[in-house]
């Protein structure tokens, strides 16, 4: 196996349990002890992972730069991205939010549609569309997020209404829902809402019970959740009554 695609392999294992011991990393990795640990301290330098004694644990994912995020389930985002761009009806305008699995969704789209967003990796894989009617709210950038923000970005945002805007997630909760790192990419997505008619949501399961500083918005605020996993791992919890949950999983795509 490639170094790359072991390190893959490796983030892989780390998000499905959280943390793991060099011995099982090796022995689902099928390589040796000292591959394993050659490979934590690369990934360790790029902010991927902490190493414990005797294993790794996987970086809080709210501290890690953009493009440091994008390397941690990117199958999972590829599919989510698939479904959600499959879901959006015809000739819908739209309000693309920044952010990994929203750019698999910008890759995935099939127009014609009008696309309002703040990112500039989404801008950039919609730029040579002739089918897509791209608006890019420019404003301060931010480089460490890859998006603009800001009283520019936002002025751009509300002076469009579109029938869906779909947003990604930084942290989601099932009390306080959806919340922000920033207080800038939190305001650029209350506006996004705001503007839109419905609402719908796409994350990893990552971003499962975890709560970052600024609120967005409630679950119920949201028609729809697209996810690689359960969001209530408690069966017996539920979603709000208006939000379908679209889950993915190795066996395709089911709707809860």
């Amino acid at each position: 196996m490639l170094p790359a695609a072991r390190h893959r392999a490796l983030l892989q294992h780390l998000a499905n349990s959280g943390q793991a011991g060099i011995l099982e990393l090796a022995a689902a990795l099928d390589v040796s002890d000292d591959t394993i640990r050659r490979d934590l301290k690369h990934l360790e330098a790029q902010g991927l992972l902490t190493r414990s004694h005797g294993g790794a644990v996987l970086a809080d994912m709210h501290a890690l730069p953009r493009t440091a995020r994008d390397a941690v389930l990117p199958e999972e985002k590829e599919a989510l991205g698939r479904a959600v761009a499959n879901a959006i009806p015809p000739d819908a305008s739209l309000m693309l939010d920044a952010g990994s699995t929203l750019l698999a969704v910008a890759r995935a789209l099939r127009g014609p549609h009008l696309v309002v967003t703040h990112s500039l990796d989404v801008a950039q894989a919609l730029s040579t569309r002739p089918e897509i009617r791209l608006v890019l709210a420019g404003g301060e950038w931010d480089a460490r997020q890859r998006l603009f923000r800001g009283a520019a970005t936002v002025d751009t945002v509300r002076r469009y209404r579109v029938d869906l805007a779909i947003l990604g997630a930084c942290a989601l909760h099932p009390r306080h829902g959806l919340t922000a790192t920033e207080a800038g990419d939190a305001e650029v997505k209350r506006a996004m809402q705001a503007c839109s008619s419905t609402h719908w949501l796409a994350t990893d399961h990552l971003k499962f019970d975890t709560l970052a500083p600024h609120a967005v918005a409630p679950l119920d605020d949201f028609t729809r959740l697209f996810c690689d996993r359960p969001f209530y791992a408690d069966s017996s919890a539920s979603l709000p009554a208006g939000l379908a949950q679209t889950i993915l999983d190795t066996a395709g795509e089911q709707t809860r």
